[in-house]
């Protein structure tokens, strides 16, 4: 009874791979036109900085991709970039591998900025950004953690949230001066988004907030951000964190995430972040 189970197994098999069609030919089929992807940053003195590249179709980067190789493939460096915020203009510098930035642009709380990128091989994008107000850390205190296996920092804060509804991103990042390609595409960047519904209007304070990706040593200087970001910015993000520890999904991230770039992809916003700069090695620092 088995044999005959096997075999009439092994009939229907053939029957069904018998009926199978011939493979449709796979050539010929149009790849989708790449776009501009936009992405912000705001360094440590809030210096503008705007990286531009081309989307990243599905089968064009992986994890075994090299940074370097696949930004110089993607990296916009042929563009325009000005800044319009009422009547003034202001132009952004090119850098290198897609880079453009700007340290002269006064950002001011409650005001209306435009980004316009123009390329001759691109085409045009724009997107439009209100800058929210500025909140300051009450309470930052950093050292070094170490767990028996890794030293990472340990990290708590607090700020009083302005009455009304608010977004937050709570940012560390360890500052060095070498450039790496892959920080670039990928930043190693701690995240944290925060929605004021908890707490509104009143103090927020966490404590033991540990930064992990990262083996830090005694003299390693950190970034420590507090942005009050938008909602729509606020809701980017959360998609994007979820990813970004995954080199290729972080590349092919804009074709399904949401966007404020008009012909574009990616996001453009701007935001006056409190930016502290501490070095680990002083187990003492604190902010009051």
């Amino acid at each position: 009874m088995k044999s005959f189970a096997v075999l009439l197994l092994g009939c229907c098999v053939a029957c069904m791979i018998g009926c199978l069609p011939e493979p449709l030919s796979v050539d010929g089929i149009p790849q989708l036109k790449p776009k501009i992807v936009v992405s912000t940053q705001l360094t440590t003195d809030q210096s503008l900085i705007i990286l531009l590249t081309k989307s990243v179709g599905a089968l064009e980067a992986s994890d075994d991709s090299d940074p370097e190789e696949l930004l110089n493939q993607i990296a916009i460096n042929d563009a325009s970039v000005t800044l319009h915020h009422d009547d003034l203009t202001y132009t952004l510098t090119f850098v290198s591998n897609g880079l453009y930035a700007s340290t002269q642009i006064p950002l001011q709380a409650g005001d209306d900025y435009t980004l316009l990128v123009e390329s001759p091989t691109m085409g045009t994008v724009r997107a439009s950004t209100v800058v929210n107000g500025k909140v300051s850390f009450d309470f930052l205190d950093a050292n070094i953690f170490d767990n028996g296996y890794d030293t990472l920092a340990e990290v708590s804060y607090g700020f009083t949230d302005p009455v009304g509804e608010n977004f937050y991103m709570f940012n560390v990042q360890r500052l060095t001066n070498d450039v790496d390609p892959e920080d670039l595409l990928n930043p190693e960047i701690f995240i944290e988004l925060l929605n004021d519904k908890p707490f509104e209007g009143t103090e927020y304070f966490t404590r033991e907030r540990i930064v992990a990706r990262r083996d830090f040593t005694p003299g390693d200087t950190i970034g420590v951000f507090l942005s009050n970001i938008s909602e729509e910015y606020f809701d980017f993000m959360k998609v994007r964190a979820d990813s970004r520890f995954n080199f290729s999904e972080f590349l092919g991230e804009p074709a399904n995430y949401p966007s404020n770039v008009e012909g574009g992809l990616g996001f453009f916003n701007l935001y006056i972040p409190d930016v502290r700069i501490v070095e680990l090695n002083d187990p003492a620092f604190k902010l009051f």
